[in-house]
């Protein structure tokens, strides 16, 4: 068990059974995060959830609902840990007046692009139509490349592939979810928790690597134009945070690590976060502007030298604050509820023993029936060991 003192000095100041007490805290706080790091019970059922929540979001199936995905947002769905749905989401007046313009620039664009590939193809086939016909170049001989492969073999590359891509996309889907690779309008109240601003030393947050906070003035042209360019790049740092909050608002609900020098800035204001400390700020955003015109490159660049840009997501069993036991027992008391009101009928498992109350699949060792043979290794594992090692013998 490794326990950081580095992060923050116990003030002298305060009495000796104060400074215990925080003492404790830390310890029993490295304790809890290092049984957690190898609760391997704890990973198996938060990799269900994730699965079973993602396979029924997609249409995949499956009677199980998790109770922490919120949807109906304004922006789509999201983990409760992070986004609450009567606050969190949308757009400032602006910044909505600005994508409607954007979305329509676009739809233009490609109308008149589909004119113009119309257009070539129209040409192409007229061209075509105009040669002659003893030309006597003929690609039959090579029919034979559009024949099918080998039986069975592209398919089941094509089923690997397919699989790898639904996993990708699941992966980035749950990411979004929790507020990565997207840039996110937050409740002034909410805005640097959920960037990670400040840490509580009681309880194990998940904290990210890098985010990025932009308090935006809903008056300023500079903010929309940052905030369409954050959206754009947010998607390229799947590891970085990037939020927005109303400025004068959010800053009266920063409350972190005592670094308060940022708050006297002006507004609109761009902060990097780093592991919950802010590293810089730029006030006014006078260094992104160059006239009316803003320099993504440099906004880029100073993001980079802050620190907070991350390409590389985290770990899908780092990103959720909600723990999985945590989820069991809202949801066993949830089915408690029902089970009281007589709304639900409790699922139970056959295991084939009379007077068994457990209602999930196990099995009793020792005990043969019809559902269970009671053994702790099959018939079929032995014959398959034992085929291994007379193998073995033969080939020494």
């Amino acid at each position: 068990v490794h326990i950081d003192d580095s992060t923050a000095a116990i003030d002298p100041t305060l009495d000796s059974c104060c400074q215990r007490e925080i003492e404790t805290n830390r310890k029993q706080s490295a304790v809890e995060k290092t049984l957690r790091a190898h609760d391997r019970v704890a990973q198996a059922e938060n990799e269900r959830r994730q699965f079973n929540t993602l396979g029924s979001a997609g249409g995949g199936g499956g009677a199980f609902r998790s109770f922490n995905l919120v949807h109906g947002l304004s922006f789509g769905s999201g983990c409760r840990c992070c986004y609450d749905p009567n606050t969190d989401g949308g757009d400032y007046e602006l910044l909505a007046a600005a994508k409607a313009e954007l979305m329509a620039t676009l739809n233009e664009d490609e109308e008149v692009n589909a004119s113009i590939i119309e257009q070539e193809r129209n040409e192409s086939d007229n061209i075509h139509d105009d040669d002659d016909d003893d030309d006597s170049s003929d690609d039959s001989e090579f029919d034979y490349l559009l024949d099918d492969d080998v039986p069975g073999l592209s398919s089941e590359y094509e089923t690997q592939r397919r699989a790898e891509l639904e996993d990708l996309a699941r992966r980035v889907e749950t990411l979004q979810w929790h507020g990565y690779g997207v840039h996110r309008q937050m409740h002034p109240q909410r805005v640097f928790s959920a960037a990670g601003y400040g840490t509580d030393l009681m309880r194990d947050v998940v904290c990210p690597k890098g985010s990025v906070i932009h308090l935006f003035d809903a008056f300023s042209p500079r903010s929309v134009a940052l905030d369409l360019y954050l959206e754009r790049i947010a998607s390229k740092y799947l590891g970085t945070k990037f939020v927005r909050g109303i400025g004068v608002a959010s800053i009266l609900y920063a409350d972190g690590n005592g670094d308060d020098a940022w708050k006297k800035g002006d507004l609109p204001m761009l902060l990097a976060v780093r592991e919950g400390k802010v590293v810089a700020w730029n006030a006014g955003l006078d260094d992104f502007f160059s006239s009316t015109n803003l320099e993504a490159r440099v906004v880029e660049q100073w993001l980079d030298r802050a620190g907070v840009l991350v390409e590389t997501p985290p770990s899908i069993d780092e990103i959720c604050r909600i723990r999985p036991e945590e989820t069991a027992l809202l949801e066993n008391m949830m089915k408690l509820n029902k089970l009281g009101d007589g709304g639900l009928e409790e699922e139970r498992y056959n295991c084939g023993v009379a007077g068994c109350c457990k209602t999930f699949r196990h099995e009793h060792v020792g005990v043969k029936n019809e559902a269970q043979n009671g053994l702790l290794v099959t018939e079929e594992q032995v014959l398959a060991a034992e085929d291994q090692v007379f193998l073995c013998q033969e080939i020494s």
